[in-house]
């Protein structure tokens, strides 16, 4: 890409005045901005999409994450179980414990 110096320049050997040259430079360059933005307003709404997806992949895979660290249905009838099994013993206990705290001394 020629520096701006270099645009002048070739302005100025085409025949025109440094103003001139000056002036004809910032119109290429305005010209050429504005196709720039325009060319990205054109691209915007495919990396508007892109980045949609993104998201929603990402959604997806933190669910499917917490998914994978639940418990399924058999893990949660063994767990009752096993409490069920444990809760007789706890209440014991607990029993015992009320029966020492509260017996004078």
């Amino acid at each position: 890409m020629p520096s701006p110096g270099e645009m002048v320049s070739y302005y100025e050997r085409q025949g025109m005045g440094n103003r001139e040259a000056s002036l004809n430079e910032i119109e290429d360059l305005q010209g050429a901005f504005v196709r720039s933005v325009a060319a990205n307003r054109r691209r915007k709404p495919l990396d508007v999409t892109a980045a949609k997806l993104d998201a929603l992949n990402s959604r997806l895979i933190h669910l499917e994450m917490k998914l994978d660290t639940k418990p399924s249905y058999p893990q949660d009838l063994a767990l009752g179980a096993a409490s069920a099994g444990i809760w007789p013993g706890f209440v014991q206990i607990w029993n015992a414990a009320r029966r020492v705290n509260s017996s004078p001394l």
